[in-house]
């Protein structure tokens, strides 16, 4: 396409995949959401909705596919980790040569996994941070004002920037990041202890940490940690300001798959703290392992 449009794939069309779906088509972009066959049903029928205080009550027109069949320009990645594997099946690696490949995912073993498979794809991680539900298929409700997304400062040898990209469709890029790492270590560094508390105390974040009030700078110590083990850039007290200035009534993705029954990210969160911090995160690994005991006692045929 010309005029600053371009063809993109959104692999996925939960949350994040189908607000993105409505924002990019509304820029003015040839988007293609690429989902299963009950979830692309209900939006070629019916088309996309979201639901937010900071855009508007806005819809979209957005053709949805099980799998891949055009070239495009950019590919989304906006699975769930434990679904990566099965969702790539859905993209042809030949029709993605020369694009750009945009991870959304939490974690950061997802990364080299995606260079591995799209070869001849230019593969830039981003990380998002937005508080999205799907409330049923093809309707996403926005619950607060942020939509921030993240991309790191080394990124701009590629041709078409997907942090550009995003911001004209307007939404809120951070290119603070000095290098990969730093970029997918300061998500974790943030989300792990708030997923693993929220989801091992099985409450909203004000709760949890009144249940357990020193598990959460336990927890974010022994992220940062794994992080730096990794050359990550990371400021642990920064961490814990952030952390500690979040509203009581927040959920982390983790509780509500919890709550729901869904597969949960347990390894794609927890998984590279426990593998790359040097005293094996025993705080983390504590945690964890409460969760995915609870997980398999409430949810037998799930877990």
């Amino acid at each position: 396409m010309t005029d600053g449009h371009h063809r993109i794939a959104i692999l996925g069309a939960g949350a994040v995949g189908g607000m993105l779906g409505v924002l990019l088509s509304r820029a003015g972009h040839a988007v293609t959401l690429l989902t299963t066959d009950r979830t692309s049903t209900a939006v070629n029928l019916h088309g996309l909705a979201l639901r937010s205080g900071r855009y508007g009550d806005l819809r979209a027109r957005v053709p949805a596919r099980p799998w891949l069949t055009a070239p495009v320009d950019i590919l989304f990645v906006a699975v769930k980790a434990p679904d990566l594997l099965g969702a790539l099946a859905r993209v042809p690696p030949a029709l993605v040569h020369g694009a750009v490949v945009v991870p959304l995912l939490n974690g950061i073993d997802h990364v080299p996994l995606m260079r591995a498979v799209f070869t001849h794809a230019a593969v830039i991680p981003m990380t998002v941070a937005v508080e999205a539900t799907r409330l049923e298929p093809g309707v996403i409700e926005h619950v607060s004002a942020f939509a921030d997304y993240a991309i790191s400062a080394g990124h701009r040898d590629v041709e078409i920037d997907p942090g550009t990209v995003l911001q004209q469709a307007g939404l809120d890029v951070d290119a603070s990041a000095p290098d990969e790492a730093t970029l997918l270590w300061r998500k974790l560094t943030f989300l792990a202890p708030l997923a693993l508390l929220t989801t091992g105390v099985q409450a909203a974040l004000g709760p949890a940490r009144e249940a357990r009030p020193e598990v959460l700078d336990e927890l974010a110590a022994e992220a940062t940690a794994a992080a730096t083990a990794c050359n990550a850039r990371i400021d642990p007290a920064a961490v814990v300001e952030r952390l500690t200035s979040l509203p009581g009534s927040m959920r982390s993705s983790m509780l509500k798959d919890s709550l729901t029954g869904a597969v949960l990210e347990l390894d794609a969160i927890a998984g590279p703290i426990m593998r790359n911090a040097p005293d094996g995160a025993p705080v983390t690994r504590s945690v964890a392992g409460e969760i995915a005991r609870s997980a398999a006692a409430r949810w037998p045929i799930s877990s």
